[in-house]
């Protein structure tokens, strides 16, 4: 499964409050977890790269 769809599936679960066939308001606290669990994962990897990058020697220019 991509992340698109992963990200569309919790979004339609927030919208119909439908889990397991259930109507319930744990498919919205299910799909609150869910997203705010990938927005965490994809700042962490934006973190790290920032860090790479930063650590990176930058070339000296003379003027």
């Amino acid at each position: 499964m991509k992340l698109e769809e992963v990200i569309f599936e919790l979004y339609r679960m927030a919208e119909t409050k439908k889990w397991d066939g259930k109507r319930t308001d744990e498919a919205i606290a299910a799909a609150i977890e869910g997203m705010e669990k990938i927005w965490e994962t994809r700042q962490a990897d934006r973190r790290k790269s920032a860090m790479v990058r930063a650590n990176k020697k930058q070339p000296r220019t003379w003027c």
